[in-house]
């Protein structure tokens, strides 16, 4: 019986460790590093975002691989456009919900460019001047 109680006690400070807001560790960046913007900040602090910045970095990372390197230099351009993009948003959730729910769209037609085969490399570029021309309105 006294086995139980510290597993039990170790599994509730787990749990708590994992539930406490701004714990930095499902962010794609370190939410204890000193600079953060505020959207980066609202990110940490929030947990749905910040798996939906984990789930965008994975992606990104997985469709980079399939990317010749102009092609990957291309979309870390566009990731950081993106990324300042966001950081607009400042602390509104709902804003930067809808920034991670448009990064998602377009890489969605990122995958499709991908699985397209010999026409990859035109629907890469229009796909990229689309969501240039989406920014700028």
């Amino acid at each position: 019986m006294p086995r139980t109680v510290p597993a039990g006690l170790a599994a509730f400070l787990g749990l708590a460790l994992l539930a406490a807001p701004g714990a930095g560790l499902a962010a794609s960046f370190d939410c204890n590093a000193r600079g953060l913007s505020e959207a980066e900040t609202a990110i940490c602090r929030d947990a749905q975002l910040s798996r939906s910045d984990e789930q965008m970095a994975r992606r990104l990372t997985g469709l980079s691989r399939r990317l010749t390197f102009g092609q990957y230099l291309g979309l870390r351009h566009w990731h950081s456009g993106w990324t300042q993009s966001r950081d607009h948003c400042g602390t509104d959730r709902g804003c930067l919900a809808g920034s991670y729910r448009a990064q998602s769209r377009f890489l969605d037609r990122l995958q499709l460019c991908l699985d397209a085969g010999f026409q990859r490399r035109g629907c890469l570029r229009n796909t990229l001047n689309l969501e240039r021309e989406a920014v700028r309105r």
